[in-house]
């Protein structure tokens, strides 16, 4: 089978392919900004958490919208490159708390300005309408998931 033959086979016309496809080319695009080791799920969760407030471990899967299981094993690596401290929720020890380290701090601020870029480098290419396209799209993908829950 040529290349040609792929191009235009089956695959390209299935909605989760080209996703896949976007998802593939998205994340290979911000490898380019981002430090070795460090995954754009990562620079969430550095997002997301803060030096003095804690945030919940089930808050962090919830926004990122993947399981605990994953969340856990990111932030099984991220502890262990001294990126993020976990501790027991004062409130409820059943539940753990995720602060950043200074480590994780600085290494956050200085993502933030790359990040900021590869941003204004989309923008240069994909315009608004497509963007807002994406989001609409995503949204609806959203609200698919959740009434079949």
């Amino acid at each position: 089978m040529s290349v040609e033959q792929i191009d235009s086979g089956i695959l390209k016309e299935l909605v989760c392919f080209n996703f896949y496809c976007g998802w593939r080319g998205i994340s290979e695009f911000y490898k380019n900004y981002l430090p070795d080791g460090v995954s754009a799920q990562q620079t969430y969760i550095l997002e997301l958490c803060d030096l003095d407030n804690g945030v919940l471990v089930g808050q962090l899967a919830k926004a990122l919208e993947i399981d605990d299981s994953a969340i856990s094993s990111m932030l099984r690596r991220m502890e262990s490159a001294a990126l993020i401290k976990r501790l027991v929720s004062p409130a409820n020890r059943r539940q753990t708390l995720v602060f950043l380290t200074l480590q994780g701090f600085e290494l956050r601020e200085n993502i933030r300005s790359v990040m900021e870029k590869a941003d204004e480098k989309l923008r240069e290419v994909i315009p608004q309408s497509k963007i807002n396209e994406l989001i609409s799209t995503v949204e609806l993908l959203r609200k698919l998931n959740s009434s079949q829950a």
